[in-house]
């Protein structure tokens, strides 16, 4: 009988184990392609800098986040060099194309999120989905910044992109202990083929703490 029980303990084990790797598998191939970058003070500092500035989204994205670049064919890049970068709380740049999107133009929603989630903690992020294709965009991109709202500073930032044809992609942290005051996050997301589409999304303004 104690025999027994040792053999029913390690069928037991050699299970949990399998089912813990069938789980590993599963959050590996769930990440697999996905690109994840938290701004490091350099970042934040490029991106307060050039915050306002009549650049592109490639100037932006060569400058802040060329870790997002990594493998983008060259006719990528040249739809992302024709759009003007979208600053938030500012008039969006006037467009002067008068050509109508075709009907099957691609089309993307971005969502914001942003919270005091403890006494240490503000939670934010954002999610962008693409939308109006036969299949998932080959590269699809979104950042979600936070925003001191008395400063106007970026104090952090978080960005996610995939190069594996997937319709959404998500960027999220939690930032532990900033400053006291008010803060809001905007989200902004894009996908640059087959043709350019962008959106982004503010939350409403809360305190921490």
């Amino acid at each position: 009988m104690k025999l027994y029980g040792i053999k029913t303990g390690s069928v037991f084990m050699l299970i949990l184990l399998f089912a813990s790797a069938l789980i590993g598998v599963a959050s590996a191939e769930d990440e697999k392609g996905v690109v994840r970058s938290d701004a490091t003070t350099e970042q934040l500092s490029l991106i307060n800098e050039l915050y306002g500035k009549d650049i592109t989204v490639l100037d932006y994205m060569e400058n802040v986040h060329p870790e997002h670049l990594v493998g983008i064919p060259d006719s990528y890049k040249k739809n992302m060099a024709g759009q003007k970068m979208t600053w938030w709380a500012m008039e969006p740049k006037s467009v002067t194309n008068d050509e109508q999107p075709a009907l099957d133009r691609a089309t993307v929603s971005v969502s914001a999120t942003g919270y005091k989630f403890d006494w240490r903690t503000i939670r934010f992020g954002g999610t962008c989905t693409a939308s109006g294709l036969e299949g998932p965009p080959w590269y699809i991109y979104v950042e979600a910044f936070l925003i001191n709202r008395g400063t106007g500073q970026t104090v952090d930032s978080t960005s996610a992109s995939s190069q594996q044809g997937v319709w959404s992609v998500t960027a999220s942290k939690d930032k532990l202990y900033p400053a006291n005051g008010q803060y809001y996050v905007h989200a902004w997301g894009y996908i640059p083929t087959p043709y350019y589409a962008e959106d982004y999304d503010d939350t409403s303004v809360f305190s921490f703490p």
